[in-house]
């Protein structure tokens, strides 16, 4: 009996100090927060004070203009140029694909902007596109066969409605070119056929707007919620291949935010801008002076902005 009445008094005793433990505690702490003086409180914290929100946005000083420039075969319907218009601020992407046949006068030299090309490589038709469209390149992409198989391959490649059966076979590289009129689906291998067709019964003109056609289709079929996320993967797959450009690795830096911006459009990014005009009497395209003074704003150039207009 006396052993079980200490095991008792041994229980109460041990919970009396556990409880005066926790009482002194807390008393403790709010003796503590009472005396402290106000500026050491810690504020309160809001839990939507810790929700980060990414709300950047661009400005229209952001959007850059580059020209693209496919050269696949040495022949003037071997080679694609087209310019593209990044409007940051709009969340837009737009393309503007040139005949090849484009009238240009460069210093009192009045050629085609392939000839300017063939004669004076990438630098003479930066040259040519400013002087035939009065637009101010920021930067130049060259792509050979192999780079332009890699870039529509990232994307994935599109389904194209072929507008009458091309059928053409090529002297020098001994392809067989053969599509029927109708949709279908164009890997990296088929587009490249049919941008370079040399047989459109509309000459350059219409093959121009094939070749604005299947790169805004391509864009808008694969750029759509999630892709801004592998745009670094894709960006490094592209300009690690064989391709001739301006565009480094710190311009990526600084635009990478603007293009993982547009590509979050909800609608589609891209859009094609058709080219007007009308062929001279030495059988070169002339672009009409009307689709010429709107291209600022199509391209959402500031009119009184000096550094993306070229000076006439």
């Amino acid at each position: 009996m006396a052993s079980k009445g200490a095991k008792i008094a041994l229980t109460y005793v041990i919970t009396i100090l556990i409880t005066l433990l926790v009482i002194g505690g807390i008393g403790y702490m709010l003796l503590q927060e009472i005396m402290a003086p106000e500026e050491e409180k810690a504020p309160d914290i809001h839990l939507e004070q810790m929700v980060t929100i990414d709300d950047y946005v661009p400005s229209a000083e952001d959007s850059k203009t580059t020209l693209i420039i496919f050269d696949s075969e040495k022949r003037m319907s071997g080679c694609c140029f087209m310019l593209v218009r990044m409007i940051a601020d709009e969340r837009q992407i737009t393309v503007m694909p040139l005949p090849s046949d484009t009238y240009a006068n460069v210093g009192g030299t009045e050629d085609t902007i392939y000839e300017f090309y063939r004669l004076g490589a990438t630098a003479e038709a930066v040259e040519a596109v400013e002087a035939a469209t009065g637009v101010e390149i920021d930067y130049y992409l060259k792509l050979n066969n192999e780079s332009f198989g890699v870039a529509v391959d990232v994307f994935g490649g599109v389904d194209f409605r072929i507008p009458y059966n091309l059928e053409y076979s090529n002297p020098d590289t001994g392809e067989e070119t053969i599509f029927r009129e109708g949709e279908t689906y164009l890997d990296s291998r088929d587009m490249r056929k049919v941008i370079t067709y040399p047989l459109y019964t509309s000459g350059e003109e219409y093959r121009a707007k094939m070749v604005g056609v299947a790169v805004s289709d391509l864009l808008n079929r694969n750029v759509s919620a999630g892709f801004s996320n592998y745009v670094d993967d894709y960006f490094s797959t592209i300009i690690n291949s064989t391709v001739e450009t301006n565009f480094t690795a710190y311009d990526y830096e600084e635009q990478s935010d603007v293009i993982k911006y547009i590509a979050e459009n909800d609608m589609n990014v891209c859009q094609l801008l058709t080219v007007t005009g009308a062929y001279d009497e030495n059988s070169r395209f002339v672009l009409d002076s009307n689709f010429l003074k709107s291209l600022p704003e199509r391209f959402g150039i500031n009119n009184d902005s000096s550094d993306e207009l070229v000076s006439e």
